[in-house]
C-alpha cells in the first residue's frame, strides 16, 4: 500500500508551513502498529494539510491516498481518516454550511477540484460503510458521503435503507444532516423533522430543511428557535461531526432565515447571548445582526475609508436592542474577531463608540480592559 507516494514530487508541494517533504511520511505513519505514532501523525496532517480549514497544494496530492488508506478494510482509524477527507473536500461541513452547489467542475479552484476529483473514488467504500456494525464509523461515512453531491443519486436510496433498519438517534440526525445537502426535498427528510421522537434529530432536520427552495415553513424555524433557548445542548451533539460548537452552530445556520422572516429569533439570541461566553459568542452576534440590520454591505476597497454607520437616531428598536445585548456583553469584547464582525457591518467596532452610538448611560460605558483590541491582519 501507498506504493506510489514516492512518485509524487513532494518538494514541488507546498503545505501551510512549506515544502510538504513531510507528509509522505506521516501519511506512512498512518498504518503504524502504535496507536500514539498514527495519533500523531494524523494531528500532524491535520494541521499541515487543513490549517484553520484552508486547503492547498498537499491537500490534493494527499488526497488520492487518504482514498486508498480507506479503501483497504485492515486500514486502521479508517473513521478518523474518512473525517480528514470529508474536511479536505467540504471544509467546515456543519448544520451551519450553506447549500453545496459546487460539483467539483472545471469552474471552482483547481486544488478543490482536484480534491474533489479524488475523494470521489472513495464513494464505494463510503456506501458499504454506511452499514458497518461500528456505529462511529458508518457515522462518519454518512457525513463523507454528504459530501458527494454528484453522486447522490446513489448515496440517497443508500441513507434510506439505513433509515429501515431503526438506527440509533445519532445516526439519524447524521441522515438528516446528509440529505439536506444532498436532496433537501427528500420526503424523508420531512419526515424525520415532524415526527422523530428524539429531538436532536428533529433539530438536525430542521437545519437541513433550510437548505429548501422556497419559504421556510415556520414550524422548522419554531424548531431552531427552541434549539437556541435550551439551556443545554442536546443530546448526542458530541457525536456528530456536523456540530462545531453546540447549539451556536444552530444560531449560524439561522442566517440562511430572512431577515424580515426570522426577527421573532431575536430575543432568544439575545438570552442565549447573555448565557454563552466564548469563541461560539461570535455565532449568536452575526445572527443578531443578520436579523437586525440585514446581509453587511459589500465591502469597501479601503476598509479605513470611513464608510459611515447608523446614525442614532436612524436606529430601529429591535437594533438598537440587539446593540445594547452587545455592549452589555464584556466577554464579547476580549474576541479580538468580534471587530470585524461589527465593521462588516459598518458599526463602531469598540465598546466606547458603540456606547457613544447608543447613549448608553454610565454602567454600560466601557473600561479600558473591556475594549476589543483592533486586531492586525496578517
Amino acid at each position: 500500500m501507498l506504493e506510489r507516494l514516492d512518485a509524487v514530487d513532494w518538494s514541488a508541494v507546498y503545505h501551510a508551513y512549506g515544502p510538504a517533504t513531510d507528509t509522505p511520511a506521516s501519511l506512512r505513519m498512518l498504518l503504524d502498529a502504535d496507536p500514539e505514532q498514527r495519533q500523531r501523525a494524523y494531528r500532524h496532517l491535520f494541521a499541515i494539510l487543513l490549517d484553520d480549514s484552508l486547503r492547498n497544494q498537499a491537500t490534493a496530492a494527499a488526497a488520492p491516498f487518504l482514498v486508498e488508506l480507506i479503501d483497504d478494510p485492515h486500514t486502521p482509524d479508517r473513521a478518523a481518516l474518512l473525517g480528514m477527507l470529508a474536511c479536505s473536500v467540504a471544509g467546515p461541513f456543519t448544520v451551519a454550511s450553506p447549500a453545496i452547489l459546487d460539483d467539483g467542475g472545471p469552474h471552482v479552484h483547481p486544488i478543490l477540484r482536484d480534491i474533489y476529483r479524488a475523494a470521489e473514488l472513495a464513494v464505494p467504500a463510503g456506501l458499504q460503510l454506511v452499514e458497518a456494525a461500528d456505529e462511529r464509523l458508518s457515522v462518519i461515512a454518512i457525513y463523507f458521503l454528504a459530501t458527494q453531491w454528484r453522486r447522490a443519486d446513489a448515496i440517497v436510496p443508500a441513507l434510506h435503507a439505513r433509515l429501515y433498519q431503526s438506527p440509533t438517534a445519532v445516526v439519524r440526525a447524521i441522515i438528516a444532516f446528509a440529505l439536506g445537502q444532498l436532496r433537501p426535498e427528500d420526503p424523508e427528510l420531512a419526515a424525520l423533522h415532524a415526527h422523530d421522537p428524539d429531538a436532536t434529530v428533529r433539530a438536525i432536520a430542521a437545519a437541513a430543511l433550510l437548505h429548501r427552495a422556497g419559504a421556510v415553513p415556520e414550524r422548522v424555524l419554531d424548531a431552531l428557535i427552541a434549539v437556541i433557548e435550551a439551556r443545554d445542548d442536546l443530546a448526542g451533539l458530541e457525536q456528530l461531526p456536523c456540530i462545531e460548537l453546540g447549539v451556536t452552530d444552530f444560531a449560524r445556520a439561522l442566517c440562511a432565515v430572512p431577515p424580515a422572516a426570522g426577527a421573532r429569533a431575536i430575543p432568544p439570541l439575545i438570552a442565549a447571548l447573555q448565557r454563552t461566553t466564548g469563541f461560539a459568542t461570535l455565532d449568536l452576534v452575526e445572527a443578531l445582526l443578520h436579523f437586525a440590520f440585514g446581509d453587511p454591505p459589500p465591502p469597501a476597497a479601503d476598509e479605513d475609508d470611513g464608510a459611515p454607520g447608523p446614525a442614532p437616531a436612524t436606529l430601529m428598536p429591535e437594533q438598537r436592542r440587539v446593540l445594547t445585548a452587545v455592549l452589555a456583553a464584556p466577554h464579547l469584547w476580549q474576541l479580538g474577531d468580534l471587530f470585524f464582525v461589527l465593521k462588516a457591518h459598518r458599526l463602531p467596532a469598540t465598546r466606547s463608540a458603540l456606547a457613544e452610538l447608543l447613549a448608553a448611560p454610565a454602567p454600560l460605558r466601557p473600561q479600558p480592559h473591556d475594549r476589543a483590541a483592533r486586531p492586525q491582519r496578517p
